[in-house]
């Protein structure tokens, strides 16, 4: 990758505050060694003799979006690919939750500046109970299975000596190797977040050492009128073999809609303010939950489909038919899950309200979503929830990074923080869509221009096309 030194000024750009601040208009945006040196009236900034200058007239800038759930397995291990389909959608940081070697390689180039690519946190392998969800589906990302405490303590320092940022727990953990792998993690300062334990009652989890939760569908036995009840319910969760995916799938969508069925705003309300008071986020992929619950969402002629490998469309074909609708769904259940996306929904406004962290993620590449792109059509969501599009905006950019201990480096247009920018054509504030209208993007500092986008997503494209046939990979 050809790097440029010169400094680099956007010129006459309305920069929007995501802090809740005005939007700035005609503002300059300086540009030096990969940071913002400087942000004010672009009548009152000097411009360096030969910096390169874009005069963004008309248009606005917000920082790089940090899509928070990702899983950047498709079978193409090129950095054509997903990078670059990040890239290109503005998403200049990704939390990977689901770590492999790979991952770490395309970070390290991407710090050395060898290839363009969003900046990563990177998870260890998945900590599952036994059997774990994952192990009879063909994936190359690593599990640790954790039936006892002592493998759960394990697990913490196979995680932490493997490089990883974080320890990403899964849905089957048992209640003693649960909190004996939040212990261990505590002493070896390392976080944790992921599913909810099916095992363990959610409210018991907020406030144990867990800090982000990701998905809706384990929220409903708590919010319930009869939490104890509907907790013992998620507790008898026991997948059988054959797809333990689909199994367990099928079985908590049965515990969900009970829930829901006996939802109490009471009960929704005290489990909220718990979250707010111990600082807990949350992560509810909304855009993933759409995949599951609502058959028209993936379209198998998406034409965005290029950027995908040959066969995924029979790919995510099976997934769906298998694993989500579990051999196929009746009428009835095709409407209760509409309902159910429709409290999922309601559930992300009341936690917002309520002043719960939100943080923007996606799960791509769950079937049905594609990488960079997905993230713009979860804020989109978020703001049809009853989210602002500040707030929306705000849970990709300031929020995930005071999560991830970042707020002095990123996360706002600011002097002195990281040069991760994205341009836009019209203002995201008066409609969230417009986070789509993408002119450009800074990534570390490098101006990515119209046709340097147009090139990112060619090749991307390209590298789909050229991939050898993918197995079935990804995780909520």
């Amino acid at each position: 990758m050809i790097s440029d030194d010169r400094a680099l000024a956007l010129t006459h750009v309305t920069v929007i505050d995501v802090d809740g601040g005005p939007s700035l208009p005609d503002q300059t945006v300086l540009v030096s060694g990969g940071t913002i040196a400087e942000v004010g009236p672009a009548s009152l900034v000097v411009i360096p003799p030969g910096a390169r200058v874009h005069d963004l007239t008309g248009r606005y800038v917000i920082p790089g979006l940090t899509d928070m759930h990702v899983h950047s397995e498709s079978g193409v291990d090129d950095e054509r690919h997903f990078p670059a389909l990040y890239i290109a959608n503005g998403v200049t940081t990704v939390r990977e939750m689901w770590g492999k070697p790979l991952l770490h390689e395309w970070r390290r180039r991407t710090s050395s500046g060898e290839m363009l690519g969003p900046r990563s946190v990177i998870a260890g392998p998945i900590v599952d109970g036994s059997p774990a969800l994952w192990e009879d589906i063909p994936t190359d990302a690593p599990i640790i299975r954790a039936a006892t405490a002592e493998e759960a303590r394990r697990a913490v320092h196979e995680t932490k000596d493997g490089g990883a940022d974080f320890v990403k727990v899964y849905s089957r953990l048992a209640r003693e190797p649960y909190f004996a792998l939040l212990e261990e993690a505590a002493r070896q300062d390392m976080t944790v977040v992921g599913h909810r334990s099916d095992l363990v009652p959610l409210r018991e989890q907020i406030g144990a050492g867990q800090r982000s939760f990701e998905h809706v569908h384990g929220l409903w036995p708590a919010t319930s009128g009869d939490v104890e009840r509907m907790e013992a319910a998620m507790a008898r969760i026991s997948p059988q073999p054959g797809f333990y995916y689909a199994d367990w799938f099928r079985q908590v969508n049965a515990v969900e809609w009970e829930s829901v069925s006996r939802y109490s705003a009471a009960s929704a309300a005290s489990l909220f303010e718990r979250m707010v008071a111990e600082d807990v986020a949350y992560c509810p992929t909304l855009v993933m939950h759409a995949t599951v619950d609502l058959p028209e969402w993936m379209r198998l002629d998406d034409e965005r489909l290029t950027y995908m490998t040959p066969d995924t469309p029979g790919m995510w074909s099976f997934v769906r038919d298998q694993i989500f609708y579990g051999g196929g769904r009746s009428s009835e259940e095709e409407a209760r899950r509409r309902t159910l996306f429709e409290h999922r929904r309601a559930a992300v406004a009341a936690m917002d309200e309520a002043g719960v962290r939100l943080l923007a993620g996606t799960d791509a590449v769950t079937p049905g979503l594609f990488p960079g792109f997905a993230l713009h059509e979860e804020l989109e969501f978020l703001v049809g929830s009853g989210l602002t599009p500040l707030r929306a905006l705000r849970a990709a950019t300031l929020e995930p990074a005071r999560f991830l201990g970042r707020e002095r480096t990123s996360g706002s247009v600011a002097a002195g923080k990281l040069a991760d920018l994205v341009v836009l054509d019209a203002d995201p504030l008066a409609d969230i869509t417009n986070t789509r209208r993408i002119h450009a993007v800074v990534a570390a500092g490098r101006y990515v221009g119209p046709d340097e986008r147009r090139r990112l997503l060619e090749n991307a494209a390209a590298a789909a096309a050229e991939a050898p046939m993918p197995q079935m990979e990804g995780a909520e």
